[in-house]
């Protein structure tokens, strides 16, 4: 019974940290393509074009908590270098093409100054359309994996 019980929690935690905790929009996650519609991936925009490519571009947080280790900004540029910023944070990196589960999930290695980098380093990128960006950092090596960061895109 505790098992159950630990699980669905673990579930709800799970679900409400990958939805971006964007203060409630409404909107929801995209179901995964299932193996008979590989051809329809949730990673594909309507104009073509993988990931890094229409990553590129500039990007503000969407968490509206602000910490000493979180990013504020973010921007990609065409050649897949990567530009974060926080209150304390100066950080560089760059995006490499990837997949997960036969998906597009490039990895972006970030390389941070100014205080600690809140457990960033290695995370995988996606994205919901193309307003909506994550990053699941990895963390550190035996941890239980590390923060989430959610971006929209903002107007230029």
């Amino acid at each position: 019974m505790r098992k159950a019980a630990r699980a669905a929690v673990m579930t709800v935690i799970a679900g409400v940290l990958l939805s971006g905790c964007s203060g409630g929009d409404g909107e929801r996650a995209e179901p995964k393509a299932s193996a008979g519609t590989a051809e329809q991936r949730p990673s594909a925009s309507p104009s073509g074009g993988g990931i890094i490519e229409r990553a590129t571009g500039a990007w503000k947080s969407i968490g509206a908590a602000k910490s000493a280790d979180g990013l504020q900004t973010l921007t990609v540029t065409a050649g897949g270098k990567v530009v974060a910023k926080g209150d304390k944070l100066d950080c560089t990196g760059t995006l490499k093409p990837g997949e997960k589960s036969g998906e597009d999930a490039p990895t972006l290695t970030l390389s941070c100054e100014g205080g600690n980098d809140g457990g960033r380093g290695v995370g995988t990128v996606g994205m919901k359309g193309d307003d909506a960006l994550v990053i699941d950092w990895a963390g550190p090596k035996g941890g239980w994996g590390g923060p989430v960061d959610s971006f929209r895109r903002t107007a230029s």
